[in-house]
């Protein structure tokens, strides 16, 4: 509920609200956005850094793991913005480097690393205070994964989660789209990454019905068993396999997207934007203005 300046303060003070608190909850809302600012031109700027470096095999290597080879380097123009958002999301948070140059000094390549991590490293010395925490919290976070939507409050913008896979993983998240149009029991695939004192979501979320929990969980738990054993033929399980399940998030994440494009096929549905008429497509334009805006930024620094 909002608060008038002439109401009375929600503290009870007995003051009107702007001779107490409102200077105090107007300054907390201002650092909030600010680091909502930070986190944003970190997304887009990831996008540019991507572009702007010789990274067009890891791209299409990417593309055709994540999309199952629906979508090339050739076609990423067709997607639409939130496949556009959920495949950066993965390709800078998830995907592992394998084609990039050799480097200048010895050890600098990147290989084997993900683009946030490269990004941090290349750019240290020009990040703000904020942008420098919000990536190095993106960069220990856990993986996305699957989550069932537990609780909802639309009056705070908030919902509760809890992952399939880590059943201690519960999460209250900000964000008003899910807690207005989300309906409890549903099945979000997405990725929850920290803000300073608040957990928000990343790209844009697949939201599957709750009746698909036993397959996706049958499709996830068979891949996982799969990679336990193959981690354990060279002895890196580490312990129990439970403990395995962060790292297979993180390596098989594509996995889930998999699982959503063969639930769009059962169900008479276009798997990707490119394969419906109908659907809007973001074009070149407005990929290329995104592309601009993070290149133009990095190359400020």
């Amino acid at each position: 509920m909002q608060v008038g300046r002439n109401d009375p303060c929600p503290c009870g003070s007995g003051l009107k609200y702007k001779r107490c608190c409102m200077a105090r909850d107007k300054a907390i809302q201002m650092e909030r956005m600010a680091w909502e600012r930070a986190a944003q031109d970190m997304r887009v700027a990831l996008i540019g850094f991507a572009k702007g470096r010789d990274l067009l095999k890891d791209l299409s290597a990417g593309l055709g793991l994540f999309w199952q080879d629906r979508y090339t380097a050739d076609t990423i123009h067709l997607m639409s913005v939130d496949e556009s958002l959920r495949f950066s999301d993965w390709f800078a948070h998830d995907y592992r480097m394998q084609y990039l140059p050799a480097p200048e000094e010895e050890g600098q390549d990147g290989l084997g690393c993900r683009l946030v991590e490269i990004y941090r490293c290349q750019v240290a010395d020009a990040l703000s205070e904020k942008e420098a925490s919000v990536l190095d919290s993106w960069i220990e976070s856990l993986p996305g994964s699957a989550f069932v939507l537990e609780e909802s409050d639309v009056e705070q913008g908030t919902i509760v989660i809890r992952d399939l896979f880590m059943p201690d993983r519960r999460l209250l998240v900000r964000d008003k789209a899910a807690a207005t149009h989300g309906q409890v029991g549903q099945i979000l695939l997405t990725r929850p990454l920290p803000e300073r004192e608040s957990v928000h979501l990343a790209g844009a979320t697949v939201v599957l019905p709750g009746s698909e929990e036993g397959g996706l969980r049958e499709f996830i738990e068979s891949a996982y068993q799969g990679y336990v054993a193959e981690r354990s033929k060279g002895d890196e399980a580490g312990g129990e396999g439970q403990s395995l399940w962060p790292q297979f998030l993180r390596d098989r994440a594509y996995l889930l997207t998999h699982y959503a494009l063969q639930w769009a096929e059962r169900e008479g549905r276009p798997a990707v934007s490119a394969q419906d008429p109908n659907a809007p497509k973001p074009g070149r334009e407005l990929v290329s203005r995104l592309v601009r805006w993070g290149q133009a930024r990095v190359q400020a620094r």
